[in-house]
């Protein structure tokens, strides 16, 4: 927006609100001097971008790269591409892709597109073509580029190497709109920073933080830490909270990532539930360069007295995790809330609660000071809806895991987003005033008790606030029943359940039928493991929107 307001009004979805919500609300906040809309859409797994486009009707679309966000939704980059590819594909034949050449998978995704294509990037045969890119605190980024046969040179408001794709994508956004190139470096000089993305923020008592906070998937880490290698500052400190979107279990990962942020930063402090497993990169108990703490406000306690004027923070996580930024504000007002997982993603510097005191359950054995166990902040207002199925492809679309299908359809009408780790998939919503949390555990179905009352414990949500959503091979396909309490049934999932929360089946339940009409109940139960045929998927379909319905009626009953 920067560059398109040099030639007109404009508005759009801001602060990374990119949900079909989001997008609608923007719409409607449009007025009638508004000469151009930007919007972000972005995609939470298959099939989600397609509303989002028919809303927007682009006339300009704009490919930037093709990353590993939502990975385990999507199953490969390739599906990536393809679902991210629709936005360019809805474009009209009078309108404008603007492409980045240097991603394979966009450049395969541009070739035949019957819309005009401006291709940006480093390859020679690039339209619009970086010659030279530098970044290094504290200078912003500053790129020399080619176009048309001449050399411009462009000065920006923003810092990392990284963050040249979107100012490419930007001056090719305003050439696509017919403005001259030198207007929209213009308008680069002096963009405002987007708030949690390579933001630069000094302190009164002289650290300055690069707020990078707003998400943190594993595959974007490593630039945040080529730029902290090439700053210049008297002390670097990475801190770093809770990463998303990677394929090794987090015991293994969070210690590769411990191992990468000291080459570069002379402190590390990790924060939040995987805080311990990074310090499994320590050289030895005495090494106090890399330090972790599952409690942010123990690390704001020790990085009160351990900042110091020079200092250059990276801060590093994810908002709807994390809230780290609290970190930051602490050092300018008084911070009253404390609590990790609230469901709210907006900073804490918007929220009416901050100054609050919400405070995470303490652990009284504690004796460490560096390394406080703590659990991780309660929200015992929470409701926990699971979802029971195997993990992994063999058994998707199974008898068996219609419960993770129904969640995920849940989900997906609320567009939320799964967040996985070492205990299983979540997906945190708020509906009203309600805060859901739906759980998929990633062990095995009948084994999966134990792993949701950690989960349980880990949020502070009462047993009594629970709701479990599981195929009964005693209802025919199809149809769907609730029910507040109960025995098992013979079915070996809830009996985990029911064994690792200790409450003798007093759970409200939605059960999904998975019995074929023509089969008996014994019959089902022998071949759960089998996947619906295409002529069961009427049926299943409508069992699973009759399971959703269900899900809302009995959550707004525990309310």
């Amino acid at each position: 927006m920067a560059v398109l307001s040099r030639a007109g009004a404009c508005s759009g979805n801001e602060m990374g609100l990119n949900y079909l919500d989001d997008i609608a609300k923007a719409l409607l906040g449009f007025k009638r001097q508004n000469r151009f809309g930007v919007f972000e859409i972005a995609t939470s797994g298959p099939g989600t971008i397609d509303e989002r486009i028919a809303l927007v009707k682009p006339a300009i679309g704009v490919m930037t790269i093709v990353g590993r966000d939502h990975i385990k939704a999507f199953g490969s980059m390739e599906a990536i591409a393809e679902e991210k590819a629709k936005l360019i594909r809805a474009l009209p034949k009078d309108g404008v892709a603007v492409l980045n050449i240097d991603d394979p998978l966009i450049r395969l995704a541009g070739e035949g597109l019957p819309a005009r294509c401006i291709w940006f990037g480093k390859a020679p045969e690039a339209d619009l073509r970086v010659l030279e890119a530098t970044s290094s605190y504290p200078d912003s980024l500053t790129l020399t580029l080619s176009y048309q046969g001449e050399t411009h040179v462009c000065v920006t408001g923003v810092h990392g190497l990284h963050l040249t794709v979107p100012v490419l994508a930007a001056i090719g956004i305003g050439l696509a709109a017919g403005m001259r190139i030198e207007d929209c470096i213009a308008g680069l000089k002096g963009a405002p920073i987007t708030p949690g993305r390579m933001q630069i923020v000094d302190c009164a008592d002289g650290v300055t933080f690069v707020r990078d906070d707003f998400k943190a998937p594993h595959w974007s880490f490593q630039v945040a830490l080529d730029y902290l290698r090439d700053a210049r500052a008297v002390r670097k400190v990475a801190i770093i909270g809770t990463l998303s979107d990677y394929s090794l279990s987090a015991s293994k990962l969070y210690p590769k990532v411990a191992r990468a942020a000291r080459e570069v930063a002379d402190l590390v402090v990790f924060v939040g539930p995987h805080a311990l497993r990074a310090l499994k990169a320590r050289d030895g108990q005495s090494d106090q360069s890399l330090v972790g703490f599952t409690d942010i406000e123990d690390a704001h306690r020790y990085l009160q007295d351990e900042l110091r004027a020079g200092d250059l923070v990276l801060l590093k996580g994810s908002n709807r995790a994390d809230h780290l930024v609290r970190l930051l504000i602490a050092r300018r007002q008084h911070v009253g809330c404390w609590i990790r997982d609230c469901g709210w993603n907006i900073f804490c510097d918007d929220c009416p609660k901050l100054s609050e005191a919400h405070k995470p359950k303490v652990d009284p054995t504690t004796t460490d000071s560096v390394v406080p166990v703590v659990a991780s902040g309660a929200t015992t207002n929470a409701i926990l809806v699971v979802g029971l199925g195997n993990p992994g492809e063999r058994y998707s679309g199974t008898l068996h895991n219609i419960g993770f299908d129904a969640v995920d359809l849940f989900a997906k009408h609320q567009v939320g987003e799964w967040e996985a780790d070492d205990e299983g998939a979540a997906c945190r919503l708020r509906i009203g005033e309600s805060e859901i949390v739906l759980f998929k555990a990633a062990t095995p179905m009948n084994l999966s008790g134990p792993a949701v009352e950690q989960v349980r414990q880990r949020l502070g949500v009462r047993r009594d606030r629970i709701v479990v959503v599981h195929d009964d091979a005693d209802l025919e396909l199809g149809r769907v029943r609730s029910k507040g309490s109960g025995s098992d049934g013979g079915h070996k999932g809830l009996r985990s359940l029911f064994a690792a929360l200790g409450n003798d089946g007093f759970m409200p339940r939605v059960r999904v039928g998975v019995r074929v009409p023509t089969e008996g109940p014994s019959a089902a139960r022998s071949i759960v493991l089998q996947n619906f045929s295409d002529e069961d998927q009427p049926l299943i379909q409508a069992g699973l929107q009759s399971a959703v319905e269900a899900m809302k009626v009995t959550i707004a009953s525990l309310k």
